[in-house]
């Protein structure tokens, strides 16, 4: 007779390094909310470029240690809350935004850093609102304040910020041009945007030619810092703005390469362009023409905004005004193939960790 399944199941590394540093892990016994947390019943969680970027140790905002649970958001409903919780209640849908330990099928959270998730909602639609989306959303109408029929440009267009950008664009009337790879061009165009592909010729020179053509771009939402820095804010309209997120491009430029991830000097490159962005970052009012955006960073500032515009995304999708590119859901059995989709660079949008599923065929680690 098999033993009955462990009530916990999380994804876990105790070390850094490549896919197979995953293992699907069950825990004896459920976490116990203290004051102001609750327990979540999870139903689904990231699978994304920066977990594993946080899975290899590189991603440059976090301090890390192990062992540790992966998974950078989670939806799922409320089952147990800790003393001096008001707001919420056994039941109800929320989310959170984690940075670690949302790959888990119950996990513990502040109260106080969650938003409340529409009931209609399929949670694979609206988990890629908690990181994707709300980075796109508030690069575009937080940091550079686009309105609507400003020209916007989107490095890394084929990805998770970049498809939502692109989403975003289109629901909010604004004139977009994404640039990725030749074989995304179908991506990037059927959300209403012009394409440049960066791996063909004079990539360099369409982008410049577009942006005389729109007198500049007013914003610049860039995930993959392929160009000089230079060259990319020459292409800002006065009074627009770069809104660095992330630096795809050298993993990439590996990945060509054939190698796992970024050699030493690309690594220094990629620490020297990230310093110079936050230093530009620093500078106020007309002269911030640079900026670094940092998810977590900002809600930390700006709860309010936080729970505003995440509010906001969910009324779009409910409305039918934005539709996330889902490209598959994965059970925790495999992600260890969707994080090798990830860096092998052989995803368009977004995939998922479907948490509330009836467990599959995989062989867990147990712990007391």
């Amino acid at each position: 007779m098999s033993a009955p399944a462990a009530p916990v199941r999380r994804l876990e590394i105790r070390a850094f390094g490549g896919p197979e540093v995953i293992r699907l892990v069950e825990d004896a016994a459920l976490p116990e909310p203290g004051p102001g947390e609750v327990r979540i019943r999870a139903e689904a969680s990231s699978l994304v470029f920066t977990d594993m970027l946080i899975r290899r140790n590189l991603y440059p905002v976090l301090k890390l240690a192990l062992p540790m649970t992966l998974g950078y958001d989670v939806v799922g409903r409320i089952d147990a809350v800790g003393p001096g919780v008001t707001r919420w209640r056994i039941g109800d849908r929320v989310c959170d935004l984690t940075q670690v330990g949302g790959n888990a099928t119950f996990l513990v959270r502040p109260a106080a850093t969650l938003v409340a998730v529409p009931d209609g909602l399929d949670a694979s639609r609206a988990e890629p609102l908690i990181l994707s989306y709300l980075t796109a959303y508030q690069a575009l109408f937080r940091e550079a304040e686009a309105k609507p029929g400003d020209p916007v440009l989107v490095c890394g267009a084929s990805g998770a910020v970049g498809l939502a950008a692109l989403d975003l664009c289109r629901a909010f009337e604004l004139p977009a041009v994404g640039v990725a790879s030749a074989r995304r061009a179908r991506a990037v165009t059927a959300l209403g945007a012009a394409f440049v592909a960066y791996d063909e010729a004079d990539a360099a020179g369409k982008l410049d030619h577009l942006s005389r053509g729109f007198g500049g771009f007013r914003a610049i939402v860039d995930a993959a810092r392929g160009e000089p820095l230079s060259r990319v804010m020459g292409r800002l309209a006065p009074g627009g703005r770069l809104v660095a997120l992330g630096f795809s491009a050298p993993f990439g430029d590996a990945r060509r390469a054939g190698d796992a991830q970024p050699r030493l000097p690309a690594l220094l490159r990629f620490a020297a362009d990230f310093l110079r962005i936050k230093w530009l970052s620093s500078r106020s009012g007309a002269s911030r023409r640079v900026c670094f955006y940092d998810i977590s960073a900002r809600r930390a500032r700006h709860p309010d905004e936080f729970e505003h515009d995440l509010s906001t995304l969910f009324a779009l999708l409910e409305a039918g005004r934005i539709a996330p590119r889902v490209q598959r859901v994965f059970a925790l059995e495999e992600a260890v193939e969707a994080h090798r989709l990830i860096e092998g660079g052989q995803v368009e949008g977004r995939l998922v960790l479907d948490l509330a599923s009836p467990i599959g065929g995989g062989s867990p680690e147990r712990t007391p």
